[in-house]
């Protein structure tokens, strides 16, 4: 029923964006607030966004930004309340590799959000005070999984 589902969304937009096949669009294109899946969105069809998110990842070139794709997709699943597949996705953008050699910060704010996810607050209480040990900047994530934590 989803693959079906998705082909349809992918024949939908296809043809109201001069009958393109969305694997073939930009990221660009296919990131816009007037296009795919911002577009379904901001329907609140947050689920058929993130459907449509996955699809586009499976059939696109290696050149299109497969991680941000994979956060957002995680983000659609968690706001249709399917955190099961949220946390799936957004795994896919984060490991110890990120902490050790990359963007420390990305690495805590992605893992807590899965902790926020699966409600554990005492993980994403320790998740917090790991950035703020090793990370001294309160940006705008930081900041982000206070108030997750506030919420459990």
């Amino acid at each position: 029923m989803k693959k079906v589902l998705a082909i349809f969304l992918l024949l939908t937009i296809s043809k109201v964006h001069s009958q393109k096949p969305i694997q073939n669009y930009e990221q660009s294109i296919f990131d816009s607030d007037t296009c795919c899946w911002r577009k379904l969105s901001s329907e609140g069809r947050h689920n058929e966004a993130a459907e449509l998110i996955v699809e586009y990842i499976s059939h696109s070139p290696n050149s299109v930004n497969k991680h941000s794709l994979k956060w957002h997709a995680g983000q659609m699943y968690a706001a249709a309340g399917n955190n099961k597949k949220a946390i799936t996705y957004y795994k896919k953008t984060y490991n110890i590799f990120y902490k050790w050699f990359g963007d420390a910060g990305w690495y805590y704010y992605a893992k807590g959000n899965v902790f926020y996810l699966k409600k554990d607050k005492a993980k994403l209480k320790k998740i917090i005070s790991k950035w703020e040990k090793k990370k001294p900047e309160r940006d705008i994530n930081y900041k982000a999984l206070v108030e997750m934590l506030e919420k459990l």
